[in-house]
């Protein structure tokens, strides 16, 4: 069966190579610890001083891509997310460029340690489809996937691609209530990935086309692995700024702060596109 979500086995891994970072691991781990606002990144103005730590910037496109978390005074996540610089959006469809990775590769954007303190995510997978993937008339247009994993970049790396001898690991579902009531993932084959997993869906998938954004969750072998705001080029491009919250399972494999928004900025000052999560709760 053709898949769901057409991805290459292709991961182009920043986060082990240092030499493609422009800053070093120290700076990954200790960057940032001055007392900033997230004014200063989003153009939204913050309701009280937070920490902001960033991870490094990996190239994208002739722009760059980097993560950052912002904490309040307490230690408790305020917004977690990725930054992308105007430049990044330039000839990205030009399929000859060679700035742009391949055709649905992966590009690992580190978080800074203290993201992984204080949230349950691992690290951030951004991927760029310029045809969109099937099915044709729902997510076939151009569009970033922004995959906040909650296992390590060797465990995402592990998952195979589908086949009778993988399919019980691919739907191995989570337990009843790990997993929104109003979403789904078909039988078999159908939106399982090499080095993502099994892709669920809003149930009411018709109440978001024309496609323009959308939450996704994911899963393998019985567990949550992330969460995925998939945005097309089109709204990016379109400087429109929207928050949305997005549906909660019932039950969460780890305690921790989770979020129940996602968001999508722009900055006047400088340009820059924000696409982040927010709203954390805290879950036992």
């Amino acid at each position: 069966m053709e898949h769901l979500f057409t991805m290459s086995k292709k991961i182009i891994v920043f986060g082990a190579l240092l030499f493609l970072f422009s800053c070093s691991e120290d700076e990954m781990i200790n960057s940032d610890l001055q007392t900033n606002s997230t004014f200063l990144l989003t153009g939204k103005k913050a309701t009280e001083k937070l920490n902001v730590f960033k991870g490094p910037e990996v190239q994208l496109g002739y722009g760059k891509v980097r993560s950052w978390i912002s904490v309040d005074r307490n230690g408790n996540p305020s917004e977690i997310g990725i930054e992308i610089t105007p430049e990044a959006f330039k000839n990205i469809t030009d399929e000859e460029d060679k700035k742009i990775p391949a055709d649905h590769s992966t590009i690992i954007v580190p978080l800074h340690l203290k993201a992984k303190q204080f949230t349950p995510f691992n690290h951030i997978g951004l991927n760029w489809n310029p045809h969109g993937h099937i099915p044709e008339g729902v997510f076939d247009v151009p569009h970033f996937d922004m995959h906040f994993y909650m296992i390590s970049i060797a465990e995402q790396m592990a998952i195979p691609a589908w086949s009778p001898e993988t399919d019980a690991a691919f739907n191995n579902y989570p337990p009843a209530g790990y997993m929104p009531a109003d979403y789904f993932t078909p039988p078999g084959d159908a939106t399982a990935e090499p080095q993502m997993g099994k892709h669920w869906l809003p149930v009411n998938l018709g109440d978001y086309l024309p496609f323009s954004k959308i939450m996704i969750y994911g899963s393998y072998d019985g567990n949550v692995i992330f969460v995925e705001p998939m945005i097309t080029l089109d709204y990016l491009l379109s400087n429109v700024d929207s928050s949305t919250e997005y549906s909660q399972p019932e039950h969460f494999q780890k305690p921790g702060n989770y979020p129940t928004k996602y968001n999508i900025y722009h900055n006047p000052d400088n340009g820059n596109t924000y696409i982040t999560l927010s709203d954390f709760v805290a879950r036992n």
